[in-house]
């Protein structure tokens, strides 16, 4: 809520509750929706609005899918426009990122991994605590946009953790999802 001067409000208008801890979470304007990853539990949906109530819906389980392994941490979205995209988030357990359908019954559409390349001197990403996803054009080879994660543990070479850019045509490309063309 704008306060006036180049300053900003904040206004609580709503808390939920869950059972144990929650990382990241990430709200689709287009349909309302606020997704939150819960460590050990599931990926939820719930209704992003002031009066929304607390009725979460499970879009996966840790516990029902083998792909993903605990702790689920950031949540991203990548946007095709008119409502359809994939949602992102990462499987800490396992050093992969789970990619599923934003619309419809938001189907699970497979996993990767961000590789190591020794030659390039690029370490991979692991233990990615947050993560964010554009479909924006942000460039010479991000022209459909990309993923940012955080990068816990670096060993080529070893130095602190830092953050990892990976071009969403790359990661399409692997799992044949589809690019925002602009």
């Amino acid at each position: 809520m704008d306060a006036g001067n180049g300053k900003v409000k904040s206004v609580l208008v709503r808390e939920t509750t869950f059972e144990s801890q929650t990382e990241g979470c990430v709200a689709d304007d287009h349909s309302g929706t606020l997704f939150i990853g819960e460590e050990d539990v599931a990926l939820w949906r719930l209704d992003a609005e002031p009066e929304g109530g607390d009725t979460k819906t499970a879009v996966d389980r840790v516990d029902a899918n083998p792909a993903i392994k605990d702790d689920l941490e950031g949540v991203g979205l990548y946007d095709l426009g008119g409502g359809r995209g994939y949602l992102v988030v990462s499987s800490q357990g396992n050093d992969t990122y789970a990619v599923y359908r934003r619309e419809g019954d938001r189907e699970y559409l497979g996993s990767f991994a961000v590789a190591a390349d020794g030659v390039r001197g690029v370490d991979g990403i692991s233990e990615t605590d947050g993560l964010d996803v554009s479909s924006a054009n942000l460039g010479p080879g991000f022209e459909h946009g990309a993923m940012v994660a955080q990068d816990g543990r670096n060993v080529l070479p070893v130095q602190n953790q830092n953050y990892k850019i990976v071009a969403w045509s790359a990661i399409a490309e692997a799992l044949e999802l589809d690019v925002r063309e602009h």
